[in-house]
């Protein structure tokens, strides 16, 4: 009887642990989806020099594309894969032609968005 009473007060502690368990995973806050963001090791360079972009942000294991918006129709190319933690860092030479020059990105269907300005002088 002893051993019963054992096995059912044990039984009431688990189910009240986990009702206790569901009701704190349920109102505790979640944090916010990680917004998308380009990071330039610098926002101005000379035409045709090396800058090294850095993107956070977007979903693990994703195809980032980058999109070349001053032209008509917009051009997309990939720019690579992202790691786990949903960033990529690459290196890339400026255009050669001097102005400022909007740098937008996405995943491949268009869900995650960033952009960032580079001056080239």
């Amino acid at each position: 009887m002893r051993a019963q009473n054992q096995t059912i007060r044990l039984i009431g502690v688990a189910l009240a642990s986990l009702i206790i368990g569901v009701a704190i995973g349920f109102y505790v806050p979640k944090p916010a989806p990680s917004k998308p963001t380009i990071s330039l090791s610098s926002t101005s360079v000379t035409a045709g020099a090396q800058y090294t972009v850095k993107f956070t942000g977007f979903p693990a294991n994703t195809e980032i594309y980058g999109w070349v918006v001053n032209e008509n129709p917009p051009r997309t190319f990939e720019v690579g894969v992202t790691d786990n933690e949903g960033g990529l860092e690459v290196t890339v030479n400026a255009p050669q032609t001097a102005g400022t020059w909007l740098l937008c990105t996405s995943d491949k269907n268009r869900a995650s968005w960033a952009t960032a300005v580079l001056t080239v002088t």
